[in-house]
């Protein structure tokens, strides 16, 4: 992935964003993985990761925790 562009990891941020965006709220942390592969991308190319990307995968990070919890007896 080294040899992936700025412009890449641009596009491929776009792409995944808009995936996020398009699903209805309580299934977006299905697309967790595909955010924590896009952090390791940036992180691999040397470049700061953005802090919209940081602040989507806490997000969806948080939507995933709740998600486990919402279906817990009480």
């Amino acid at each position: 992935m080294n040899d992936m562009s700025m412009a890449d990891l641009h596009q491929k941020f776009a792409h995944v964003s808009d995936l996020i965006s398009g699903t209805r709220p309580g299934n977006r942390h299905q697309h967790l993985n595909k955010l924590h592969e896009l952090v390791g991308d940036f992180s691999r190319k040397g470049v700061v990761v953005p802090s919209k990307l940081r602040q989507m995968q806490e997000d969806l990070t948080n939507e995933a925790i709740e998600s486990r919890f919402d279906n817990l007896p009480i």
